[in-house]
């Protein structure tokens, strides 16, 4: 079991996480909660406030924290140990961000008006910049990293493309971080989370496929 300063962190976080549902739980008044909107299996779409979601992302985190921390039990020792700290600072980046998105959905319960997307996009922006920072540290295995053919066919396919997507995903999370305290709109902050997130990777698939196939006609 891996019991790093990472996962340590990362619980702390998870910690943060359960306080403010429970705060949050005690303090709404009567009737208020996180609003849902959701497709019911009558084929309605339906709206209104959940208390019990509050709960939600507490749960999620520690799936997350806890499937990553029991990863080396299941065969997977090597794989972590060779994602290095990358391994380490997506759980703790991860993890802060969920805690964001829980303070920005009880933000939103006690004010109908108060803007979820512009803390998550700021915080998705910050771990874009994390994980960015570490990615191209990351050394050939199957636990993270962008597992395409050709990265998994060569190592030095693999160190130049996540230095090329490392440095995609840290000017993405620059970008995302302006965005999220420039616009206000959900829309746009969504499609930006998108972008900024998916674009990266993307171009790291088609730097991948390049950089083999211009290795194989050597």
């Amino acid at each position: 079991m891996r019991l790093s300063n990472a996962t340590w962190i990362a619980s702390s976080l998870i910690a943060g996480s359960v306080a403010v549902a429970a705060w949050a739980w005690f303090m709404l008044p009567a009737g208020a909660g996180v609003p849902v909107n959701y497709l019911g299996l009558d084929g309605v779409r339906h709206h209104g406030v959940s208390r019990q979601a509050l709960w939600l992302i507490p749960v999620i985190s520690g799936l997350v924290a806890t499937s990553m921390t029991f990863a080396p039990r299941f065969g997977m020792q090597r794989e972590v140990e060779r994602a290095g700290e990358v391994f380490d600072i997506t759980l703790i980046a991860v993890a802060g961000l969920l805690l964001v998105v829980q303070v920005a959905l009880v933000g939103r319960a006690l004010d109908p008006d108060f803007n979820v997307m512009r803390p998550v996009a700021i915080a998705t922006g910050v771990l874009l910049l994390a994980v960015g920072n570490y990615l191209g540290k990351a050394r050939q295995n199957w636990f993270i990293g962008l597992k395409t053919p050709w990265t998994l066919a060569d190592a030095g396919v693999w160190d130049k493309t996540h230095r090329f997507t490392g440095r995609g995903l840290f000017l993405g999370g620059l970008t995302l971080i302006v965005l999220g305290f420039a616009f206000h709109e959900a829309v746009v902050l969504g499609l930006a989370i998108g972008a900024c997130t998916a674009l990266p990777m993307l171009m790291g698939v088609a730097r991948s496929r390049s950089l083999y196939r211009r290795l194989q006609h050597r």
